[in-house]
């Protein structure tokens, strides 16, 4: 089995501030960081904390190269990634003093999948391979599609919610993972439990991790369900915990393990991304993550 994840990677830049500003507000910023980012490459570089053969697709302008050297020195097998003649994805990210963030992309290279270039890249792909994608490239639904036809185990964390999550074809996605405002997005409901139901009754194929906050998280598939309680840790950055959450799942889902043990790995992995500041720079390794009691952070 191979992991390849298809996804965007971004220029992050970071401006510390007290509190988030507000529509017509100037503020002054703490400090600035520029560091690597995107979903895509935030759930790479957590996937092959816990996974040997992971692979990255997608497109970075000129200005992002050394994106490419960073994934590589994470173990990231980057041969899929091609040069754009645009510019390189960008996120503007506000952190406040609480820890939480307001983010603003500009998406750059990672428009710039066609789907010649897909082909080439799942050429190399087959049956039992796993693709995990976001929501942050062009070319989705022909990926889904594709993939599909190659009988990949699809893995959609469909982040940041845009229109367009309504052209995907549900019923040839293996996972999907949501946060409680994604799965409303959805399914039109409001309570996680309406959500949950939606999820199984319309898609009764569709296995389903809804990450809750505070309140941990929950796994759907069929007739079963798992909760899993959140671990408390002290805040200072929430940018990626959701990426590394999604990660270290993935990876350990689809060697096999136990679902809750899966489950509770990346709960742990999430909670001790927070406590350092950053997004793909605080995944923590494997062994930390293992080694992690509440007592901990």
């Amino acid at each position: 089995m191979k992991i390849l994840n298809f996804g965007s990677l971004n220029i992050d830049i970071f401006f510390r501030v007290e509190e988030i500003v507000k529509p017509g507000e100037t503020i002054s910023a703490k400090s600035i960081e520029k560091r690597p980012g995107g979903k895509g490459l935030n759930q790479s570089v957590a996937l092959a904390k816990s996974f040997d053969k992971v692979y990255h697709a997608g497109s970075v302008g000129g200005d992002g190269l050394y994106l490419i050297d960073y994934l590589k020195k994470e173990n990231v097998d980057t041969k899929y990634i091609k040069k754009s003649e645009k510019l390189t994805g960008n996120a503007i990210i506000q952190v406040d003093d609480k820890g939480e963030n307001s983010i603003v992309l500009y998406k750059g290279a990672n428009f710039d999948n066609d789907e010649k270039f897909i082909d080439k890249v799942l050429d190399d792909f087959g049956e039992n391979d796993v693709l995990v994608l976001q929501n942050e490239i062009n070319s989705m639904k022909y990926l889904i599609d594709r993939a599909y036809e190659k009988n990949m185990k699809i893995v959609l964390n469909p982040s940041p919610i845009t229109d367009r999550i309504k052209e995907f074809d549900y019923e040839k996605i293996d996972l999907i993972l949501v946060n409680e405002h994604e799965a409303a997005s959805i399914s039109g409901k409001k309570t996680n439990d309406e959500k949950i139901a939606y999820f199984k009754n319309t898609y009764p194929n569709l296995k389903v991790v809804m990450t809750l906050g505070s309140k941990g998280s929950i796994f759907i598939a069929k007739d079963e369900k798992i909760k899993q309680d959140s671990f408390k840790v002290k805040a200072l950055d929430t940018t990626g915990a959701g990426d590394t959450f999604t990660g270290y799942f993935v990876s350990y889902f689809y060697q096999g393990k136990d679902v809750k043990e899966a489950m509770e790995l990346a709960s742990k992995a999430s909670a001790l991304s927070v406590t350092k500041k950053g997004a793909s720079i605080s995944i923590p390794s494997l062994d930390d993550v293992k080694n992690f009691e509440r007592s901990d952070v």
